[in-house]
């Protein structure tokens, strides 16, 4: 028996805030959606890469809900501080970090045993986090205090605090850890921060009001959603930082997340606050810059992440051998001759 090669695709993760629930989207099964209850008002949702778990921060709940990926399924509530508004896991899958808006401080999560094992005290409201590539660092936004809190992440130690600009909201790092990127919130503006020593080396105007940046796998690019109304979705050179790209998606987009090639750019596109309208994600084509399609998820999506590859297995289809196909071939033979001697017995 042979097998037909295998069939690959990306999943879709989006925290839906004013539903409750963790919509999980298979583009190659015609964007099928199961839905997973989970804590009160999820606002950020990351994906452990060596295992099938989803992490959400729920702001409303002071909780982060671990759903199971594979059986889509909630698994556990962790509880953490107040008011978390942001989530990360460690590249390593190793730890999950939530940032707690109300309580000034970042959780480190064992993701083997889903318990708190540490407290980092970081600056005033920190609103979203991010791990490094290298699981050096993590850097907590801290929005009422417009700095970023550098995180070292073999003790566990504050070593730096950035300053960014006015209602910092959102953090990005490049592919191969080189810079970060932070969306001031009502700042209109982009702050790119050197990792090497965490330092600014420039802040850039963007679209109204970023609340999110994500990096091109390439790096060439950074993309900044101008959350509004009549949302755009900007792109700009990460060198000069000119502006390369606009791309009107949903209302009021809110968060960004890459494919893995880079082919496709997903937008969680939140909508009116305190609605009871689904939202969508607006899913741009990175080679035109335009909008490929766009997905009904459940109410205020406030957040969107990409599961790693997966790799499903067709129906096996039977194949026989050379010298079964010729076996087959004198059994078959062999038959219609007999067939044949019994016809012309009864002519």
């Amino acid at each position: 028996m042979g097998l037909a090669g295998p069939a690959f695709a990306q999943t879709l993760y989006i925290a839906n805030a004013g539903s409750n629930t963790v919509s999980i989207i298979r583009p190659n099964e015609g964007n099928s959606i199961q839905n997973v209850a989970v804590g009160a008002n999820p606002q950020s949702i990351a994906i452990s890469p060596n295992s099938p778990r989803a992490y959400t921060a729920n702001a409303g709940a002071d909780t982060v809900s671990v759903v199971d990926t594979a059986n889509h399924a909630l698994l556990t509530t962790i509880p953490v501080g107040s008011t978390p508004y942001g989530v990360a896991v460690s590249p390593n899958g190793a730890r999950a970090y939530s940032a707690n808006f109300g309580s000034d401080t970042v959780s480190i999560i064992n993701t083997s045993t889903n318990t708190v094992i540490g407290i980092v005290n970081v600056d005033d409201g920190p609103i979203s986090v991010a791990v490094s590539p290298d699981n050096a660092f993590v850097y907590a936004v801290n929005f009422n205090s417009s700095t970023v809190s550098v995180i070292r992440t073999s003790d566990n130690t504050v070593i730096a605090s950035v300053p960014a600009q006015t209602s910092a909201y959102n953090v990005a790092f490049s592919n191969d850890g080189s810079f970060a990127y932070v969306a001031n919130g009502n700042g209109g503006s982009l702050t790119k921060i050197q990792t090497s020593d965490h330092t600014v080396i420039g802040n850039f105007a963007v679209g109204s009001t970023p609340h999110a940046s994500a990096v091109h796998p390439n790096g060439a690019l950074v993309y900044v959603a101008s959350y509004n109304t009549s949302g755009v979705v900007y792109g700009y050179d990460t060198t000069g930082h000119a502006q390369a790209s606009a791309t009107n998606v949903g209302s009021n987009p809110h968060a960004l997340a890459f494919s893995g090639d880079g082919s496709r750019l997903y937008v969680a596109n939140y909508g009116a606050h305190g609605g009871v309208i689904p939202g969508t994600v607006s899913v741009i084509n990175t080679a035109t810059n335009t909008v490929a399609e766009t997905i009904t998820v459940g109410v205020n999506p406030a957040s969107i992440a990409v599961g790693p590859t997966t790799t499903s297995t067709p129906a096996a289809v039977p194949t026989l051998t050379e010298w079964a196909m010729i076996m087959l071939a004198m059994a078959l033979a062999g038959f219609a001759a007999l067939t044949l001697q019994r016809r012309r017995q009864t002519a």
